[in-house]
């Protein structure tokens, strides 16, 4: 499903990731750990498309990013670890934004239930709180059922009955064998769910997580 291939960063003249390669298999849930610094939302953001590696080739669901990049981009959600979208849009209106740029039909009523969009999805997103701010990027990631879902730090801001079903949605992409690439400090979340776990270590992959 995620195929990375010596991927290379370098910010403000430090190697942040040092020919990093990986694979995330479809209907798996993968884990990714790391001390700070070490790279895992650099990682993240190059794989989402909103930062350039130095060097490397991704290949999403089959279709190489850089000569794709609209299919590519139709088979990923993600949700970076701020979650800090236009504060001035409404819930709604990020959603309709994430349909309109992948071409994709509204949000399962579903998934909508699950997450308790209904009840925060008129609001202005800079009037809710972390946890609720979370909750709508989630929601948009999952516009157009993508095939891969990239989160970074996605139990931030969430209170245990939104770990709760966070974990069941997660474990919902895995029946409809999407992959899942979760970057975590969170080591009990991350327990149970792993299917597979990757460390970064000062910008290099080490298999299997230590």
């Amino acid at each position: 499903m995620l195929h990375v291939h010596n991927v290379c960063k370098t910010l403000r003249g430090r190697r942040v990731l040092d020919d990093v390669s990986l694979v995330c298999e479809e209907g798996a849930i993968t884990v990714l750990t790391g001390a700070n610094g070490a790279g895992k939302s650099t990682l993240l953001k190059i794989i989402a498309g909103v930062m350039e590696p130095d060097r490397g080739a991704l290949t999403i669901a089959g279709s190489d990013r850089a000569h794709a990049p609209g299919r590519a981009r139709q088979a990923l959600g993600y949700v970076p670890e701020r979650a800090n979208p236009p504060g001035h849009m409404t819930g709604e209106e990020l959603l309709y934004l994430v349909r309109a740029l992948k071409g994709a039909p509204p949000l399962a009523d579903d998934i909508r239930a699950q997450l308790g969009i209904d009840a925060i999805a008129n609001q202005r997103i800079e009037r809710l709180s972390l946890g609720e701010r979370r909750r709508v990027c989630l929601a948009a990631a999952m516009v157009g059922a993508p095939r891969l879902l990239v989160l970074d730090e996605p139990t931030n801001g969430l209170d245990v009955g939104g770990i709760a079903v966070l974990g069941e949605l997660l474990r919902e992409c895995k029946t409809r064998s999407a992959a899942v690439l979760l970057a975590t400090h969170d080591v009990p979340f991350a327990d149970s769910l792993a299917d597979a776990r990757l460390h970064l270590d000062r910008g290099q992959l080490v298999v299997p997580a230590q």
